[in-house]
């Protein structure tokens, strides 16, 4: 777990920073403000500033993640979409005049009307539907969420936050004592055409990306699917193992919207031009690969992450892999990283499964099992008893009659699974005195 109080704060300083300037314009030119005035401006400049700043966020800036880590951005991301909306809400209030239809209002009110109704949409997509950092933390919404919620639905309604930028923008526009003050609207139009056209340049980007060809799917067990791409023309793009990208099918009978996905493989001489996803099926669109076939056509946008980064990997530091069902994937790309290179480093994967049918991989552990003394791998079963197996959880006694205890403070820790395993995992490692900078999560429920 790496936390960085520069970048903590990297984006809300960006929003503070565009908002600073622009609420300075205003005073600047202003000879008398009420302290009214002055609230309901700030709260108003501040929730649009934040706006820009999460809409910049959302297009995934690669130069920024790979310090920062997707994960922690769109933990950011939500925690600054509940302060502008709360900011937007003090803004209503003071400017509220009474209800009137909209046909009845001044253009000013009208696009500040439609900016309020986009950005309600956009909130309640996104903490209801995509985001997993307040909605994962409770069962019971967590359910709710997969089982209301259409994940294809909400993405396109989150994207409203360009109308609502687009309405706010017209908003102030409008209003003679802004659009009067040159300072202001030049400093208003360079942060929003700046954003918005890096948004656009993302999207075009998007639109354009190499394609990959499915060359191979089929299935590890009955809900999980094993995909292997190859590129149409060309290379495969270097990548790190852990790291994660957005599969987007073009031409097969699945939706088209982007789901991020950890590459199983590594770039090894099994996988020398191919990639490979390992996907459980959990949900409308893992749940439509049955309808995907040898030769469609799909794009891999990426890659992003910073799972096992150079320092790592350089290092002769003991391993722990701890994985939960799916959560595998990034640590098999990291097992498969060290067999190529014929490591000897001590490795020892601890992977907990939920029933019998769930494990597969064992033949490829015993190989490299074979050729590396060094490296070991324990399953355990948490929903059914199974012969020969373990029944219970990844806790620090199991840890300790494993003797993977006597590790904790000189292995590295990866750890990749579901939320509850997760948490559950970092309340471990943190109550054995592991150190922060020894633990490397996988949060795919971002």
């Amino acid at each position: 777990m790496h936390t960085n109080k520069f970048y903590d704060w990297l984006f809300p300083g960006i929003s503070l920073v565009m908002f600073a300037t622009l609420l300075g314009s205003i005073l600047a030119q202003s000879d008398s403000m009420s302290v009214l005035q002055l609230i309901s401006y700030s709260s108003g400049l501040l929730a649009y500033t934040m706006m820009l700043t999460v809409t910049f966020m959302g297009s995934r800036p690669r130069f920024i993640e790979k310090y920062f880590g997707m994960p922690e951005m769109y933990e950011i991301h939500a925690l600054m979409g509940v302060v502008l909306s709360i900011m937007g809400v003090i803004h209503i209030i003071i400017q509220w005049n009474g209800f009137r239809w909209i046909t009845e209002m001044s253009t000013v009110s009208q696009t500040g009307f439609l900016a309020v109704f986009s950005l309600i949409i956009v909130m309640f997509t996104g903490i209801f539907s995509l985001s997993g950092i307040f909605i994962d933390r409770i069962p019971l919404l967590r359910k709710w969420k997969e089982s209301v919620f259409n994940r294809e639905l909400s993405l396109w309604l989150h994207r409203l936050s360009i109308v609502a930028i687009v309405a706010i923008y017209f908003h102030l526009f409008l209003l003679p004592f802004l659009n009067e003050n040159t300072l202001f609207m030049t400093l208003l139009t360079i942060y929003t055409v700046a954003i918005l056209g890096y948004y656009v340049i993302w999207k075009l980007k998007l639109s354009f990306a190499p394609k990959f060809e499915l060359k191979s799917i089929k299935q590890g067990t009955p809900s999980l699917w094993v995909l292997e791409f190859e590129p149409k023309n060309g290379s495969i793009k270097p990548y790190v193992p852990g790291d994660y990208f957005f599969i987007r099918f073009k031409n097969a009978d699945i939706t088209t919207e982007g789901h991020p996905f950890s590459a199983s493989s590594a770039i090894t001489s099994d996988y020398s031009n191919s990639i490979e996803f390992m996907i459980k099926e959990a949900g409308d669109w893992t749940g439509s690969l049955q309808n995907v076939n040898v030769g469609d056509i799909a794009t891999l946008e990426g890659p992003y992450g910073n799972f096992f980064p150079d320092e790592v990997q350089e290092s002769e530091d003991p391993f722990v892999l701890l994985a939960g069902g799916i959560g595998l994937t990034p640590n098999l790309s990291i097992l498969r990283h060290e067999h190529e290179k014929n490591s000897n480093r001590r490795i020892h994967l601890v992977w907990g499964l939920a029933i019998e049918e769930d494990m597969f991989m064992i033949e490829e552990f015993e190989t490299m099992k074979a050729a590396n003394p060094n490296f070991s791998y324990d399953i355990i079963f948490s929903n059914e008893e199974v012969e020969g197996f373990p029944h219970g959880f990844i806790t620090h006694e199991y840890l300790e009659e494993l003797g993977v205890s006597s590790l904790y403070q000189s292995a590295k820790f990866f750890v990749c699974g579901p939320p509850p395993m997760l948490n559950a995992s970092k309340t471990l490692l943190d109550n054995q005195n592991v150190p922060d900078d020894h633990i490397y999560l996988d949060e795919f429920g971002f």
